[in-house]
């Protein structure tokens, strides 16, 4: 049982199931996919598989880190022997080798041997395992997440809006101000909304949330997700009236239809005879525009309106802490292959015997070269 948990086959199949789950859910955001109890399976399965084989591995781990000098080891099954003139000389050359290579060096000096264990890039044994550990961190999050809530609220400026009590308890939200910011060159830059929270009837937190730049609050989260704009008219005619309008959308007064739309330069109302604008005209507050009927349109003002996404997600700073072992795992790859060079000075034959471990032929050998030519001796 042990073996299939752990098993890369079963790595594969889940990595398959999860990536053609979440192409399904992207393609249908209908379909409750990352909340169904197949989808958590998954990311617990798959949780499993990665700390099942860490556990596995992790012994051999430790043993490699903990090693220490064998002084009964048989030279006689060593890869490489050098026979050296001076033992003093050749020590010397040994260590002084194995020090500029950056290897930490253990040392045990008797009477006919000198025993050195040397080892380089113990971070590269460890970056493997913390990467698996940052995997199921982050998998973890996303399990804990699934359980997380997320729902949206519309305000209009003035407006104190109540959140949906599966969010939080007793919260409401005031939007102060909702501004459309434009770069140099005219276009849209951002959206940007104040909002002010209220908990028990009682200011808790104030700030902005704009695209890409959220607000939070006590692990909420607020995103600015849409907007709008109403615009409040007065209709003068046989009777008056009070209208709210949406932005862009046609109505009509009598047997003509206009639209009112908000842009950079202003408020600008355009009257249509068919498909034709027959009058356009930018309106401040107040000011008027003469309908052919004989109606008069008074501007009001205008009603800008935000929406914003609230959520609250229990498992982004597991994700977040799981990436950042993710981060300084992988920078632990770049400490270099581990390397082990187990060396015994057999003092009474003046020779040298070597023997190098690493999984990386081409430096292993590369260590060989450079320790025969330092050494200076013959094999």
């Amino acid at each position: 049982m042990t073996k299939l948990l752990s098993s890369i086959k079963l790595a594969v199949v889940i990595i398959a199931a999860l990536v053609v789950a979440s192409i399904f859910a992207t393609m249908y955001p209908s379909v409750t996919v990352y909340k169904s109890i197949w989808f958590r399976g998954l990311l617990l399965l798959f949780a499993l598989n990665l700390f099942v084989c860490t556990i596995n591995r992790i012994p051999g781990m430790l043993a490699k880190l903990r090693k220490n000098i064998d002084t009964n080891c048989d030279i006689k099954n060593f890869e490489k022997q050098y026979s050296i003139e001076d033992v003093a000389t050749g020590e010397a050359q040994l260590r002084s080798f194995l020090k500029e290579k950056g290897f930490k060096i253990q040392e045990v000096n008797n009477p006919n041997k000198l025993f050195f264990l040397a080892k380089k890039g113990s971070l590269n044994l460890i970056a493997p395992h913390l990467l698996h550990i940052s995997l199921i961190v982050v998998l973890l999050g996303a399990f804990i997440g699934s359980f997380g809530t997320n729902d949206r609220v519309m305000g209009f400026v003035g407006d104190q809006v109540d959140i949906p009590s599966e969010i939080a308890q007793n919260m409401a939200i005031q939007v102060n101000d909702f501004q459309t910011l434009y770069d140099s060159d005219g276009s849209i830059d951002n959206w940007v909304t104040d909002i002010t929270i209220y908990v028990n009837d009682n200011e808790a937190s104030s700030g902005t949330t704009r695209v890409n730049n959220p607000f939070k609050h006590k692990g909420i989260v607020f995103y600015q997700s849409s907007y709008g704009y109403n615009h409040l008219i007065e209709v003068k005619g046989e009777q008056d009236e009070f209208y709210a309008i949406p932005d862009g959308q046609k109505f009509s007064i009598g047997d003509t239809f206009f639209n009112i739309l908000h842009l950079k330069e202003g408020i600008l109302i355009k009257l249509y005879e068919g498909r034709s604008v027959i009058d356009a005209k930018y309106l401040q507050e107040g000011e008027t525009i003469d309908f052919p009927g004989g109606e008069t349109l008074v501007y009001v003002e205008l009603n800008p309106y935000t929406v914003l996404a609230v959520k609250v997600d229990p498992g982004t700073n597991i994700v977040m802490l799981g990436f950042l072992l993710m981060i300084v795992s992988s920078t632990m790859f770049w400490s270099g292959r581990y390397r082990e060079v187990n060396a015994v000075l057999a003092k009474t034959e003046n020779k040298l015997y070597v023997n190098i471990r690493c999984k990386n032929e081409d430096i292993k050998q590369d260590v060989n070269n450079q320790l025969a030519k330092r050494v200076g001796g013959k094999q």
